[in-house]
């Protein structure tokens, strides 16, 4: 289940960052994830909401912004946004591609509440 693998990822780092910064509270974790990595957003929430019993993000909503695959032909030089894993150019067809974009795995933003003034 690589969504596990991921979720707990973000738990640990949100963690991390209540830990240095004072954070008490965390309300929002944005995340951005790139279409090669195939995840469900769904199942990723309901993970993360396992993960964070007992965490200052218990509770937390936990938004995936799924990100398109885009690709830059070799061949013919043009770029293009694949919705599936079929790593061919939109144009040509020619599958000597580089790889634009669709690997990302980020925290995006962070809602969070802090005993610390400089962080609300």
């Amino acid at each position: 289940m690589y969504e596990f693998t991921l979720t707990n990822s973000v738990n640990d780092a949100v963690q991390r960052l209540c830990r240095q910064t004072g954070w008490t509270k965390i309300r929002r974790i944005m995340i951005r994830v790139g279409g090669i990595r195939e995840v469900n957003p769904e199942l990723m929430a309901f993970i993360f909401a396992a993960a964070a019993k007992d965490t200052p993000a218990e509770g937390a909503v936990l938004s995936v912004m799924l990100l398109p695959v885009t690709v830059k032909c070799r061949s013919c030089g043009k770029i293009s946004a694949r919705d599936d894993s079929d790593f061919a150019c939109s144009f040509c067809g020619s599958r000597n591609v580089q790889i634009l974009s669709g690997l990302e795995f980020n925290i995006e933003a962070l809602e969070v509440e802090s005993n610390n003034p400089s962080y609300d």
